[in-house]
């Protein structure tokens, strides 16, 4: 970690020989205010990074954390070259914070040593670092609620660091995720294949195969599927706060010589496209999913399936939903397969609904090893999977595992041939989150009255397996090898769910299926993601015309034709990271990076040794390089003073700097307007002074705390320097300006050029800030980019930062922009405080273009 900070000190320490003349010493100015800018945009783009609905890697943030703590140490570099090395201190400030803010985000995790296989005897939930959830609750399962799970054991999470390291596939694998983008399709499809491809070919530690070996065989002994395993993935992170259900493999039916290529198998399911995928969208980074693997007794199920111990759709609903099938429920649980449904009232156990499907397949374990899908005899193809009493011995273990863990279930489960209860699975349910109360009251009444002659009904039925409404172009996906054709903001219509689809689910807007259930994985992951999802329907692929644009009410259960704008409402972003590591790893680096702590200058406080945050640094060198060039004309000597007060009647402390040209020859101690010749500062002045924009007006703000403090350092006398407000300063020639304002907590900055030749023509602007919480803020940046567009701007908004530019127009036309900036920075000054809602930006945006620049509403 330090070495970042040698590299950025260098060799050559900046020590008060490096800058002496006057013009070197605005050279520097200017080096400090572009680096603030882009210190301060850098730090917007985290800010956005964390709060808008979309995924990011500890990866993308690092690299963007070192250039911001690059451009930081820059300014404390310039700092100290400007003012001849007066704030050395500076430089530790940045590394101290630097040093944690990068502790915060490189937390590399290195699983320690463990034993390489342990017995599930010897296993509870307390292992699950070591072992997985899946292994870890298998444990918890047998050694503390006594009931009964297959016999078997767990290859740990410290064997698979063993095994990658021990081929060198570590850093390979690192190096071909670290900057793939997994909204590109082929590319995450073609680095899952190569990593893949390495692990299959890898060679197994000798002391590993042995373990594995050596607990095969003792299990084989007591297992009562005989000498055949379920080797199932138990990643570390799995079966948490994020289910990963489907996205790892599982491999049936092994015999004790094929252990070794079911692990490598499993282990390479860590790094297929959807479970990369899956992890980047949920904040989880690589190293935090270690595989390990659970090998347990295979189980010859005469019936299989899921339970969930409450209805994931709506939580208040207190039942039991249980789907089956004959045999093992590897289709079931893929979507593969139409499945028995059975709901049961929680408290008295009563059957309420029971839906029996025709179940045409089932799949069984072959004698040797494998599995096989064969027809179901005749006489069970409309035959429940399940009796009464399997119905109860289902319900009572639900009852008894959700008592023991105290949180709603997923349950995976299966019978014997002598109809013995085995629990294969348990993990927390994930619930769908998508309504507030008022819409939970409603979205199960009855179907909303939408005209047939607008919107034909194109399906009605099937099973909503996350409830909502969708609207987009119908998409039928033939094949998993279409994937990446398939359109932003589809809806896909397929013939069976699948866990494959989670690699797109980042692009569509919801899920059709004649096939599926409820408590299938995709189901589980789609809730993740809060997609709305309607399965089992039966003839979506027959009645849903592809490429037609479809509205889907998942809770309703049915499919419209055309975009039903009653039913569609604006989605509130859904953040599925929040939570995970990457983004609480974020969370905590922010906090030493985005708050500002140093705001008033004449406190003793105000000091390199008080910097808490970058921003806090940012604002220190800031302040003390505008210091540094209202004493610049120490250096030409007493006879010239350069940095003098602008008199004028505006709340503005502001100083000028002439650089040639920009003041006449008389200017004296204090300058007045009529000594001004630069044109560009002119023009901003006529802006601000412009009779319709009033400094002093109240804009509806209730002050009171901290707004008060900040009104008062805006809104003050003219001629009396506010507590917050501090000096302003504005370097200038004939034709050039570079104004940099703060008032109270809003930062801007205008770089122009205003001459004859119109390529040389510019105009730079930089905003951030205000005392308002981030959603006001963030409004107030819109609008004043909605009004800078207007005024043919080209605008990049990141958050409260604005950063805008506009070339080679005539001087005329720049002066005249720049007038207008004027009006825009004294209009809009406190409106973070006012704007509330996102629909009043536009009424803003207008009544400004209108000349209404104090936003009465009654003009």
């Amino acid at each position: 970690m330090f070495k970042f900070f040698d590299f950025l000190r260098g060799d050559q320490y900046p020590g008060a020989d490096r800058v002496r003349h006057p013009l070197r010493k605005y050279a520097a100015f200017k080096r400090i205010l572009s680096a603030n800018n882009r210190a301060l945009e850098m730090i917007s783009e985290l800010e956005e990074t964390f709060y808008q609905d979309r995924p990011f890697t500890l990866g993308e943030v690092l690299m963007r954390t070192e250039l911001l703590l690059g451009e930081v140490y820059s300014i404390a570099e310039d700092l100290n070259a400007l003012s001849g090395a007066r704030f050395p201190a500076l430089f530790d400030a940045v590394e101290r914070i630097g040093a944690q803010v990068l502790k915060s985000l490189e937390k590399k995790r290195r699983i320690d040593p463990t034993a390489l296989v342990i017995p599930l005897e010897r296993i509870s939930q307390d292992d699950a670092a070591e072992v997985g959830g899946k292994a870890a609750n298998l444990g918890e399962i047998a050694n503390r609620v006594h009931l009964p799970v297959p016999p078997g054991f767990a290859v740990s999470a410290y064997a698979c660091q063993l095994f990658l390291e021990s081929n060198g596939l570590d850093k390979f694998i690192e190096g071909k995720l670290r900057l793939l983008n997994v909204d590109d399709t082929e590319a995450l499809m073609a680095a899952s294949a190569e990593i893949q491809s390495r692990i299959h070919q890898a060679g197994l530690p000798d002391e590993l195969q042995s373990e594995m070996h050596r607990h095969a065989a003792r299990l084989s002994w007591t297992a009562e599927g005989g000498s055949r395993f379920s080797v199932r993935s138990s990643a570390t992170s799995e079966d948490s706060e994020a289910s990963f259900a489907g996205q790892h493999s599982t491999v049936l039916n092994v015999g004790p010589e094929g252990i070794g290529d079911a692990y490598r198998k499993v282990v390479a399911s860590t790094f297929n496209p959807r479970a990369i995928f899956y992890r980047r969208r949920k904040g989880f980074a690589d190293q935090d999913v270690v595989m390990s693997v659970a090998c347990v007794a295979m189980i010859d199920a005469r019936a299989s399936g899921v339970l969930y111990t409450v209805d994931p759709n709506d939580s208040r609903h207190q039942v039991i939903m249980i789907s089956a099938v004959w045999g093992l429920s590897v289709n079931a649980v893929d979507g593969a397969a139409s499945t028995d449904f059975f709901q049961i009232e929680k408290s008295t156990g009563a059957v309420e609904r029971s839906e029996i499907a025709e179940k045409a397949t089932l799949v069984r374990p072959l004698r040797e090893q494998g599995i096989v899908e064969e027809p179901v005899p005749e006489a069970l193809r409309r035959r429940s999977c399940l009796g009464e009493n399997d119905i109860r011995h289902l319900v009572d273990a639900a009852r008894q595992l959700e008592n023991h863990y105290g949180y709603a279930l997923d349950i995976e489960w299966a019978f014997g041939q002598n109809r013995r209860l085995f629990i294969l699975q348990a993990r927390p349910l994930r619930r769908s989150a998508r309504f507030g109360a008022e819409e939970m009251e409603d979205r199960r009444g009855d179907t909303p009255d939408i005209s047939k002659e607008d919107h034909p009904v194109l399906l009605r039925g099937g099973a909503s397996a996350c409830d909502g409404v969708a609207a987009g172009r119908a998409y039928r996906i033939e094949s998993d090898h279409t994937l990446h054709h398939v359109p932003a903001g589809s809806i896909i219509i397929a013939r069976q769910t699948s866990p494959r689809y989670v690699p797109i689910m980042g692009r569509i807007q919801g899920i059709v299926t004649d096939i599926g259930s409820v408590t299938g994985h995709m189901a589980s992951v789609a809730r993740e993601f809060q997609l709305p999802t309607l399965v089992g329907t039966g003839t979506a692929t027959a009645d849903i015309p592809n490429g037609e644009e479809i509205t889907v009410d998942a809770a309703h259960r049915t499919v419209y034709l055309g975009f039903v704008s009653s039913l569609v409402k604006k989605k509130r972003p859904v953040n599925p990271m929040k939570g995970s590591p990457t983004y609480k790893a974020l969370q905590s680096a922010l906090k030493r990076i985005a708050p500002l702590n140093l705001t008033d200058p004449k406190k003793e406080s105000f000091s390199p040794e008080t910097c808490e945050t970058l921003h806090d640094v940012i604002r220190f060198a800031h302040e003390m390089s505008m210091q540094e060039m209202f004493t610049l004309g120490d250096d030409l000597g007493p006879e010239k003073r350069v940095a003098v007060p602008l008199k004028i009647q505006l709340p503005l402390n502001l100083y000028v700097i002439d650089l040639g040209g920009g003041l006449s020859e008389d200017a004296g101690g204090s300058v007045g307007r009529d000594q001004i010749r630069s044109k560009p500062l002119l023009a901003i002045l006529r802006g601000m002074s412009h009779p319709d924009v009033d400094w002093s007006r109240d804009v509806g703000v209730h002050w009171g705390g901290f707004a008060s403090i900040l009104a008062e350092s805006i809104l003050r006398d003219p001629g009396v320097e506010g507590r917050m407000g501090g000096p302003n300063y504005a370097l200038v020639s004939r034709q050039y300006m570079n104004l940099s304002s703060r008032l109270g907590y809003h930062f801007a900055t205008i770089d122009t050029y205003c001459g004859p030749e119109v390529n040389d023509n510019y105009i730079t602007f930089h905003f951030k800030g205000g005392a308002a919480d981030i959603g006001r803020r963030t409004r107030r940046a819109q609008l004043i980019a909605g009004i800078l567009k207007r005024l043919g701007f080209k605008v990049e908004q990141k958050g409260d930062m604005i950063r805008a530019e506009l070339k080679k127009y005539g001087d005329s036309e720049t002066a005249a922009k720049l007038d207008m900036l004027g009006r825009l920075m004294g209009s809009v000054r406190l409106l973070d405080m006012v704007l509330s809602d996102d629909r009043q930006i536009e009424w803003y945006v207008e009544a400004f273009m209108e000349g209404n620049y104090t936003f009465r509403q009654d003009l």
